[in-house]
């Protein structure tokens, strides 16, 4: 699958792993992936967390948009790619949600497609978003763990956004 994702989507440039620049059958293949990944990093209710990247197409869909912010050969820790894949793969639950509803919502950019604040403005426009993220223990009345990961400074960062407000 990987192959021909590159054929047909990352070889139009950066622009088109832009969620809404996604066919839907690429779209709906995306967001399988993101499930899956979501569902393996985040178990409801329960606050663990492990340290699955996710599938390599969505890890490529991610290096195309930072290679495209930060140029080539940008070093990231498993941590900042973990996080980033998540952010990736809400965003392209996002855009789900936006095709299959009335949800208005502004596109992302290239620049802001990996944004926190993007993830939390939409959880408060979308209650069934925004109860996803309370559920995933990323809203700001879950608990944390002990130690500090990658998982748990996304969830504060976002909390952080959702408490600015």
């Amino acid at each position: 699958m990987l192959s021909r994702f590159s054929n047909e989507v990352l070889s139009r440039g950066s622009g088109a792993v832009l969620p809404q620049n996604l066919s839907i059958d690429w779209l709906r293949r995306l967001q399988k992936l993101s499930e899956d990944f979501l569902d393996n990093n985040f178990a409801i209710d329960q606050c663990t967390e492990t340290l699955e990247m996710g599938d390599p197409v969505l890890v490529s869909c991610v290096h195309e948009i930072l290679r495209y912010n930060r140029g080539n050969g940008t070093e990231l820790s498993s941590g900042e790619l973990a996080e980033s894949v998540t952010i990736y793969a809400l965003s392209i639950t996002m855009e789900s949600i936006r095709r299959e509803s009335d949800i208005e919502m502004t596109p992302p950019t290239l620049e802001n497609l990996l944004s926190i604040d993007r993830i939390v403005q939409f959880g408060k426009i979308n209650p069934e978003f925004g109860r996803f993220l309370e559920r995933a223990c990323i809203a700001p009345d879950s608990q944390p763990p002990a130690e500090e990961s990658w998982f748990q400074r996304l969830k504060n960062k976002i909390r952080a956004r959702i408490t600015e407000s």
